[in-house]
């Protein structure tokens, strides 16, 4: 997997309980806190923030490269 970068649109591979948030909910990488560990904004429809919670990089996959502009596939 390549390094997820500032404003990437991921996707979660797990619940997120303490958060109310699921797995397939998307996000967006506002903060790189190094280490594995990224600061993710969740919102709802109208834009709102939902959620900003701090996600070690093996709870979610990059669906959405903001360097390249390019949706990314996924492959189990």
């Amino acid at each position: 997997m390549n390094k997820p970068e500032l404003l990437d649109a991921i996707e979660l591979l797990v619940d997120i309980a303490q958060y109310s948030l699921r797995k397939g909910e998307q996000g967006t990488i506002v903060e790189d806190d190094e280490n594995e560990f990224y600061e993710v904004e969740f919102t709802n429809r109208k834009g709102e923030a939902t959620a900003l919670c701090t996600i070690n990089q093996d709870k979610f996959t990059v669906v959405w490269s903001a360097k390249t502009q390019q949706w990314l596939t996924f492959v189990v």
